[in-house]
């Protein structure tokens, strides 16, 4: 009988005594019969986590982020990695909390067999000792009796959730099994099916109201939340963003905004309207600040988050994708153990994009300490290569396309590299399969930039092309089939565009590149050996179509169709060329104007 995998995520943000007391009492929960991976994500914590002391307890990894992602982005981080591992469930639980019930995890996981629509179930969760809000209130012995949340409710007239039984003393009260409105971010046990379906928390919210939005979306999918009274932990409250401060104020106003007009009907709106009015005229400054914020849609936090220089568990991690290229793919791995030093910290995750060709059973048998991912529907570039970014756990992400092979110093250069250009990704020159140089820079591609090579001959104006000498140049872009990137700009710049089954993901990612102000280096200096298309045959004729479907998601339909107007006059005799220059010229006065 398989065992349910559990990943239980949490994360830490400058709170490590509070991760290290919730690392010790999971130690004491009861595993039997399940496959239980606890992964602590380091948000950007000024004083990073330390790595042999999360990896000290059992079956524990650490995820380190180099920036605030906040709590949305931060748990997102954690549950990207869980799902790549394979969990049937995800346990999301705030590090300032306390498990103290044996027998928790098994609790939880029975209230799924309950009903199939089942998606979210949530403990009851009590305030931990000394941390309640009104201490006075309460004798000796009610400490740690006293409710948190027991199952929550939604006021649809204002836009606030309610917690059931908070600040009661617990005698029993809430001890059912039942379907509830609202289940807190503070701890919730989630099924695989849900994240699938309705996709991750919303980055936009950064911290508060992101549990709301995830719960009405699971709702709005067919799922349903359940609280479990059976089930309880201790919640040490507010201890990351602090009761009542300028951050949580801001937070609050803003993101109550976001999910009033997205969920509330339409009076309740008009209501949120006049008090928006009022709070910008006579409100906090926090709340001023939010209502504008929320109007002129800024989205995230609004401060600059500063990076750091976290404790990574690995130099670098190598994320391969394979569809039907099991042999090419085996000599890279050769490559990798033949050709990169024993000195460099490693990690290398093989995803298979549901090719069916036993590949992942070999690299199990010839090398058992590589990381394997297999999926049973084909994701296409990005996808593929999304989950295995999403499992790596390195300072640098090294995405390698199955039909290459590195040499040797290559992959040591490129780190050396940025390490003295923290600010930027770098790929390595590309040697064809006959010996030629393949040209693999490239220009962002424009309308104009097609006019001047196509019409005008200025060959580097658009498409790709191969940089002169011999020392490292910028560049506008790479194409992906070596790409060496910092584990922190990725978090910052966000995956690989899914839109595309392939192609135009390189491009699109030098796009959001170059917005962020992040230098593209091309390093002709070291080599990597590229099989060039190996992939892109196994799909057959749909490659064209694909690469058509690229070019109108990056471009939109209409620059699509102009660009490939130049490039088909271009390869027509001079009198068609004549007679269509005309056209495309008037289409391109439209444009612009």
């Amino acid at each position: 009988m398989n065992k349910n995998k559990i990943a239980i995520v949490t994360v830490d943000y400058n709170e490590h005594d509070h991760t290290f007391d919730l690392l010790k009492s999971l130690d004491l929960v009861n595993k039997t019969d399940l496959d239980v991976l606890t992964i602590v994500v380091d948000n950007g914590s000024k004083d990073p986590l330390s790595l042999n002391k999360v990896e000290f307890f059992a079956n524990t990894v650490l995820l380190p982020t180099g920036i605030n992602l906040g709590f949305a982005g931060g748990y997102n981080r954690g549950i990207k990695y869980a799902m790549s591992w394979g969990a049937d469930y995800i346990l999301v639980i705030n590090n300032d909390t306390l498990v103290k019930d044996s027998d928790f995890l098994q609790k939880l996981l029975k209230t799924f067999k309950l009903d199939k629509r089942v998606g979210i179930v949530s403990p009851k969760i009590y305030f931990a000792p000394g941390y309640e809000f009104y201490k006075d209130r309460y004798t000796k012995n009610d400490l740690g009796k006293v409710i948190w949340f027991a199952g929550g409710t939604i006021d649809w007239n204002n836009i606030y959730s309610h917690h059931r039984g908070l600040d009661e003393i617990d005698r029993g009260q809430y001890e059912g099994v039942e379907k509830t409105e609202f289940i807190s971010g503070c701890c919730f046990m989630v099924k695989r099916d849900v994240i699938e379906k309705i996709g991750f928390f919303d980055e936009k919210y950064f911290a508060y109201y992101e549990d709301f939005d995830f719960v009405m979306r699971a709702g709005l999918a067919g799922f349903e939340s359940w609280y479990n009274g059976k089930a309880s932990i201790y919640h040490k409250v507010s201890q990351t963003a602090g009761v009542g401060s300028f951050f949580t104020d801001y937070l609050l106003t803003r993101n109550r905004l976001y999910v009033g007009f997205k969920y509330a009907n339409l009076k309740t709106k008009f209501a949120l309207v006049r008090e928006a009015i009022r709070q910008v005229i006579f409100g906090r400054k926090a709340q001023k600040k939010g209502v504008l914020d929320f109007f002129l849609g800024r989205h995230g936090f609004f401060e600059k988050q500063p990076e750091v220089a976290p404790h990574f568990p690995f130099d670098v991690s190598i994320a391969i994708v394979n569809y039907k290229t099991a042999k090419l793919t085996l000599d890279l791995l050769k490559s990798l153990h033949k050709n990169v030093s024993s000195q460099v910290r490693k990690e290398i995750i093989v995803l298979d994009n549901d090719s069916n060709d036993g590949l992942i059973e070999r690299i199990r048998e010839i090398y058992p300490k590589v990381k394997t991912i297999q999926l049973k529907k084909n994701l296409g570039f990005s996808g593929g290569y999304n989950r295995a970014l999403n499992y790596c756990r390195g300072k640098y992400f090294l995405l390698l396309n199955s039909d290459t092979e590195v040499t040797k110093g290559s992959v040591e250069y490129m780190i050396s590299f940025l390490d003295k250009h923290p600010n930027a990704v770098a790929s390595c020159k590309l040697i064809l399969s006959d010996g030629s140089v393949q040209e693999s820079a490239f220009v962002l591609p424009t309308l104009a930039g097609a006019i001047k090579k196509f019409w005008f001959g200025k060959k580097q104006a658009y498409g790709l092309f191969r940089p002169a000498g011999n020392m490292p140049q910028k560049v506008e872009g790479v194409v992906m089939a070596a790409l060496l990137i910092p584990a922190t700009i990725f978090h910052k710049v966000g995956e690989l565009s899914e839109q595309t089954f392939m192609y135009f993901e390189d491009v699109e990612y030098a796009r959001r590149l170059k917005r962020e102000g992040i230098s593209v280096y091309y390093l002709p200096k070291f080599s990597i050996l590229h099989h060039h298309g190996a992939s892109a045959k196994k799909v057959g004729d749909k490659a064209q179509k694909y690469l058509a479907d690229g070019a109108k998601v990056y471009h939109g339909k209409l620059k699509a169709l102009l660009i490939s107007g130049v490039i088909f006059i271009s390869q027509k005799p001079a009198q068609i060329k004549k007679s269509l220059t005309g056209f495309i010229y008037a289409y391109i006065f439209i444009i612009l104007n």
